[in-house]
């Protein structure tokens, strides 16, 4: 018969899980907590940038589109060429379009407008 049970969790930190993209769970009959980070899946985000060209640059952060995330991949022994095949999908872009953003040159203080391709949307490619 058991009187007494205590339960020792390690040291954790909450706030540094959720700045890592973490998700906070529950272990030991929910006692102690883990950060789990979350698979993402291949997906369209964005992400912020000034964009540069030799002495150009734009006056603010650009929204810029771009790919990532995990796509599936594998390795499989083939017993007739002896060897492992291999299976590996990449997170692309799936068809672009083009974004023209104005940059102020700083030598002759002049504007130009760049373009540049971001993805229309993303999926999981073979290479």
């Amino acid at each position: 018969m058991i009187l007494n049970f205590s339960m020792v969790c390690p040291p954790f930190n909450e706030t540094e899980c959720k700045l890592n993209e973490g998700v906070v769970k529950l272990y030991n009959e929910g006692c102690c907590k883990i950060c789990k980070r979350e698979e993402r899946i291949c997906q369209k985000v964005i992400i912020k940038s000034v964009i540069r060209k030799q002495d150009c640059t734009s006056q603010s952060s650009i929204n810029v589109a771009s790919c990532d995330g995990k796509c599936p991949s594998a390795t499989i022994y083939n017993v007739n060429i002896e060897s492992h095949l291999r299976f590996c999908k990449c997170c692309r872009e799936n068809g672009v379009r083009n974004l023209t953003v104005p940059l102020y040159c700083s030598g002759n203080g002049t504007e130009i407008m760049y373009t540049l391709q971001e993805p229309i949307d993303c999926t999981c490619q073979w290479n």
